[in-house]
């Protein structure tokens, strides 16, 4: 019933072009692959250490969800969930019934991608929590479907290869979080300083989350290392989230800690 890595990131943005140039640009991200559909459509870029930033880009119809999502708040872009990888879904799902947390948006229809949701408000993350089980990442499994982009439209950037060692948020009670994160994914929990802890998986990017009451619950920071290394400090990660200012393009603070010598 646990999650098996932190798989990605998902970024609300009005397109592809106005966020992807940043995240290969400055830094390094590799196309992995695009899907147009009439909803919304979904664009990943792969770092070094496997972990992913999906970009959430609205879809033709008028009723798109990503399109209502950045219009409720004008916002050219925002963080919209972050997806954990599962083994077995139907035992996380009942797990986060057992802790009290009821899955949203269930689909278990497919034999190749399984999903389910859990609310922000339920869980008092700051963000949507999606898990799923996957025979591929989303270039396996679309193929050569109509709407599918092999190749980036953007140029592939030339330097190292970058990594996303950490993500970094706050949170409204940390024993609420640790219910998700830990009893129900299987998360691994590391106090820090007072009031903030990191969550690991065996795969993907660390979660470091700040319980706070003086603001609200939300996704902060994006600490990628230029240098492709996946240690990182928390000092530095917890400073950046604090420091750096929010990203248009991206809804949320980046830093490259390799940059800070961490």
């Amino acid at each position: 019933m646990t999650a098996h890595a932190l798989d990605h990131v998902a970024l609300a943005v009005r397109s592809w072009a106005q966020a992807g140039p940043v995240l290969a640009g400055r830094y390094g991200g590799r196309w992995d692959s695009g899907f147009a559909q009439p909803v919304f459509s979904p664009a990943q870029l792969q770092y070094a250490d496997g972990m992913r930033v999906e970009l959430l880009e609205p879809g033709d119809e008028p009723s798109s969800f990503v399109r209502r999502y950045l219009d409720a708040t004008g916002a050219p872009a925002r963080p919209h969930h972050i997806t954990f990888k599962v083994h077995d879904i139907r035992a996380t799902l009942d797990a986060a019934r057992a802790g009290g947390f009821e899955p949203i948006l269930v689909n278990l229809e497919s034999e190749w991608w399984q999903e389910g949701f859990l609310h922000p408000k339920q869980t008092g993350l700051g963000f949507l929590v999606q898990v799923a089980q996957s025979a591929g990442t989303p270039k396996d499994l679309a193929g050569d479907l109509p709407g599918m982009h092999l190749t980036p439209p953007w140029p592939e950037p030339a330097g190292p290869y970058a990594s996303l060692p950490a993500v970094a948020g706050r949170v409204a009670d940390q024993d609420l979080a640790r219910r998700v994160l830990c009893d129900v994914l299987g998360g691994i929990e590391t106090p820090l300083e007072a009031g903030t802890s990191s969550y690991a998986w065996p795969g993907g990017a660390d979660l470091v989350l700040t319980a706070t009451r003086e603001h609200p619950p939300e996704l902060r920071l994006l600490a990628f290392r230029g240098d492709g290394a996946t240690s990182w400090k928390a000092g530095d990660v917890l400073s950046a989230a604090e420091r750096e200012p929010v990203v248009p393009e991206l809804g949320i603070r980046t830093a490259d800690l390799a940059a800070s010598g961490a």
